[in-house]
Order: structure tokens, then C-alpha cells, then sequence
């Protein structure tokens, strides 16, 4: 279902499915079945709008960018009419947005993207509302009204108002003369998807003046940046409500004591939800890059975020502030980010092959971190960085494993300032593709084995140049355990 629209007695459905196949319903009627139905033409391209004319339930409108096309239908006769609209102007129309009936006649509205109003009107005798003829009436456009340069996405018709909203964040208010009445805009509103209105005040200070009533009722906007606002017309406020992302999330991290859950998405957005009382707690954006990877560190105090523009931040895991200045020493997008089980190094991997490592160290009377070094130490893709815990201290272990079947072990106490030590390189694999690395858990195989990485679960296994295949492999098929060299 591509549109849908209830009509003002709250009695039937109109559906668009696909685009093309128009129904009727009787939302409360038990059926499966339509009241009735019709097929458009392709060429009429795809109805993505559909809306109830409100004084007469058995009349609607739909629109497509290019095309509006009015309906009617016959109770218990199971025929829906579509009544072609046609138009000639000397101007640039633009591109349909959506469509409305007026409040006080015969004519409907359809705003475009040229920043105009449609004006169309039906040609000969209009029929009441509770009638119907056995023709429909034909509608064609009489006007083109220019009221702004702007591309409209909303338009509403609100008690006595003809309401629109624009691709600036404006939410504009006129009369039935097509008269501007009231303006909202806030700079950083993005393009508005749809608009709401409150209820009507419970006593009304002045209910002879229904347009002013109109003009002092608070609304909510959802705009295309995912972002939902309130605004309070009174004193022309627009307060956030909410925020989603507008791309791909491709980062998620679990606070490793709290029932916290940290979401990075591409748009740079960063959320903090509560995943057991399925509350959000707190955001932050960051408006330069994407967010590519995210992780706590095995204390729960810091988040660090890698994103897709090579920087890297440490970030309070509350509240989300920077606990020092971003570091920007990665050569590419930062693709793996993850702290030591002590919570005193981090190392990054990026699509440059390269891995950084950063340390916390003590400067001027406090705890901070800084960059300690990075290598190119791959020549293809790294799929994992691994911390571990050497076997005869309590000091941590670096590992890489990359696409080109190496496993890197850093040496990082003997590591310093723009120099990572590679303590051991071995090649893994000389078929297969490794595609990640994981500890092998301490239960059933001993001390030596339960703190071996294993290169787990998928490889690639070239046997068709047309159809790679995935293997399933387990500890005793496909997968490597490594001892300690």
C-alpha cells in the first residue's frame, strides 16, 4: 500500500496499492474484499497521495508528481469512477506534491514544486453530499496561483485555514482567498515531510474567530531529516521532540555493565537507549563525518567512535562529551575500533590497512589519552583487532587479521611514540579467506587452547570466479586455532 486515507465520518478506507489498483473499504466490515476497486494507466504514474474530500465520503483525490486524478463511487454498486484532470497554463507547474478539497466550496487544491497552488474546479452542477449521479461530474485545473519560490511538500487544509509546508522548514498559513495569514521557520528545520495540529483548547477565549483559533493551535512537524519538533505558536518556539537516523546505521556497541546500547549511523548521529526500558537517554551528532564503529571500554567509562572521515573521538560513555580532543591519524575510515581489557590502550583498523594504536598516560596531574603510533601492516582489507591478555602477565595483547591470510601480533611495550613494534607476523591460510578472529572460550580445551585466537565461523572459498561460496566452518573443519608462538 503505497497511500491510504480515512474518510471524515471515520467509515471507509481509500487505498493506493502499488500505485496503480485503487480500493475501497469498509474498515469495519469483516470482508476481505473491497467495496470496490479500479485500475489505473501506467501513465499515470505513481499515486503516492490519496485524501477524502471531507463533506463528501464517496469523493476522493489522488496525485502522483504529474498527474491528479479525482474519484467517485457508488454505494452498493461497487463502481469507483476516476475522473481525469486536465490543464493547460503558460507557466512552469512543477511537480505534484499533494492535493486537498477547500474548506468552503466546490474546488480543490495541489501544491507543486514550482511553489505554486492547483486550482481545479468541476465543470457543471456539483451534487450534494449524500447523492449521487449516475455520471461523474468532470474537474479540470481553472487556476495556477504562485504564492511562494519555494517547493511545496505539505499541503493541509486546517478548520479555516489552508495550511502548506516547504522544502525551507516554512509552515505557512492562509485564508480561503489564498491570502497569507501567519509564517513559521526556524533556520535549522530541514525540509517538512507533515504537519499535525493539537487539539481544540478545552475553553477558547475567543470562539467567534475560528481563523484565529486556527492560528494560535500548536502543531508538531516531522521533517526529512528524521527530526520531529513541537511548535508553540505563541511564542513561534520550535522545541525537538525526537531524532532518527536519515542513513545507514552501521555501528551498535552494549555498555559492558549498564543496559545501555550505543547506535551510530552514517548521518553522524549518536544515540544512547536504555534497551530494557526502551528509553532513549541521550544524542549527539556529529555533523562532519559518518559513524563507521563504536565501542566501550570493558570499564564502562569511555565510547570511542570511529567515522568515516579517518577521526577518531573518546567519548564520556554518559553523556557523550569529548573526553579530549578527536585524533585524526588514521590514513582512511576507521573500520574497527576497540579497547584493551585494561582499558589503557586503543586500536584502530582503517580501509587503508593500516592499525593505530593510542595510549592513556598521565599529563599535567590527570589522566588523557594520545597517539602512540600506527602502521600500514596489511596489504588487504582487515576484517579483525583483537585484544588479549598475555599468558604470563596480566599486560595486553594486539593482534590484526587481515584479507591477505596474515595474523599481526604488536609488541606494544616495546612500542613508542610514532613507532609500532611487530612482534610476530605468520601467515594463517593459503586458500581460504579469513573474515574475523575471536578468543576461544576458556571452557573445555585447556589453558593453552581456551586463550588461542581462532579464526572462526566464514571463510571464502574461491572455487568459481562467478560463485564464491560461503563455509560455515567450525573449530574442527575450517577453523584455526593458533597457539602462542
Amino acid at each position: 500500500v503505497g497511500a491510504i486515507a480515512i474518510s471524515q465520518d471515520a467509515k471507509y478506507l481509500a487505498t493506493i496499492s502499488s500505485g496503480t489498483r485503487v480500493c475501497v473499504w469498509k474498515w469495519t466490515s469483516p470482508t476481505e474484499k473491497p467495496m470496490c476497486s479500479t485500475e489505473l494507466k501506467p501513465e499515470f504514474g505513481y499515486q503516492d497521495y490519496v485524501i477524502f474530500n471531507p463533506q463528501n465520503p464517496y469523493e476522493f483525490v489522488s496525485n502522483s508528481k504529474t498527474q491528479v486524478i479525482f474519484y467517485l463511487w457508488f454505494l452498493g454498486k461497487g463502481v469507483l469512477c476516476s475522473l481525469e484532470c486536465l490543464g493547460t497554463f503558460k507557466s512552469t507547474v512543477g511537480r505534484f506534491s499533494q492535493s486537498v478539497f477547500h474548506f468552503n466550496n466546490l474546488q480543490a487544491l495541489t501544491g507543486t514544486s514550482a511553489g505554486k497552488l492547483v486550482v481545479w474546479d468541476t465543470v457543471g452542477p456539483h451534487i450534494p453530499s449524500r447523492e449521487l449521479r449516475a455520471k461523474p461530474h468532470s474537474v479540470k485545473a481553472i487556476k495556477l496561483v504562485p504564492i511562494q519560490k519555494d517547493s511545496l511538500t505539505v499541503l493541509k487544509v486546517f478548520e479555516s485555514c489552508i495550511v502548506t509546508g516547504d522544502v525551507k522548514g516554512q509552515v505557512k498559513f492562509y485564508d480561503g482567498q489564498l491570502r497569507l495569514l501567519a509564517c513559521y521557520s526556524h533556520s535549522k528545520v530541514g525540509s517538512i515531510q507533515s504537519i499535525s495540529f493539537s487539539k481544540t483548547p478545552p475553553d477558547p477565549s475567543d470562539s467567534s474567530n475560528s481563523v484565529s483559533l486556527t492560528l494560535n493551535r500548536n502543531f508538531i512537524l516531522s521533517t526529512s531529516d528524521a527530526t520531529v519538533l513541537h511548535v508553540a505558536t505563541d511564542r513561534a518556539n520550535f522545541e525537538k521532540v525526537m531524532e532518527e537516523a536519515t542513513k545507514a546505521v552501521n555501528a551498535i556497541a552494549c555498555h559492558p555493565r549498564e543496559a545501555l546500547i550505543a547506535v551510530g549511523s552514517h548521518c553522524g548521529l549518536l544515540k544512547v537507549w536504555d534497551y530494557q526500558q526502551h528509553q532513549y537517554l541521550v544524542s549527539r551528532i556529529f555533523p562532519k563525518a559518518g559513524i563507521q564503529c563504536l565501542s566501550y571500554d570493558p570499564k564502562g567509562y569511555f565510547l570511542a567512535a570511529g567515522f568515516t572521515d579517518g577521526s577518531v573521538y573518546i567519548l564520556d560513555a554518559i553523556s557523550l562529551q569529548s573526553s579530549c580532543k578527536e585524533f585524526k591519524f588514521s590514513w582512511g575510515p576507521v573500520t574497527h575500533i576497540s579497547f584493551s581489557h585494561d582499558s589503557e590502550y586503543l586500536a584502530t583498523a582503517d580501509e587503508k590497512y593500516s592499525v593505530t594504536v593510542y595510549k592513556r598516560v598521565w599529563r599535567n596531574g590527570r589522566r588523557c589519552w594520545e597517539h602512540l603510533a600506527g602502521l600500514h601492516s596489511h596489504y588487504k582489507p582487515i576484517r579483525s583487532i583483537l585484544f588479549g591478555v598475555q599468558l604470563d602477565s596480566n599486560k595486553p595483547r594486539l593482534l590484526s587479521l587481515g584479507e591477505d591470510r596474515q595474523l599481526v601480533e604488536y609488541d606494544l611495550n616495546s612500542s613508542s611514540k610514532d613507532h609500532l613494534v611487530v612482534l610476530h607476523r605468520n601467515r594463517v591460510e593459503q586458500i581460504a579467506v579469513p573474515l574475523c578472529l575471536a578468543w576461544y572460550p576458556h571452557q573445555g580445551l585447556g589453558p593453552i587452547l581456551s586463550s588461542q585466537p581462532v579464526i572462526q565461523s566464514l571463510c571464502h572459498h574461491h572455487t568459481s570466479p562467478y560463485l564464491p561460496i560461503l563455509v560455515h566452518s567450525t573449530l574442527f573443519r575450517e577453523g584455526k586455532v593458533l597457539r602462542k608462538p
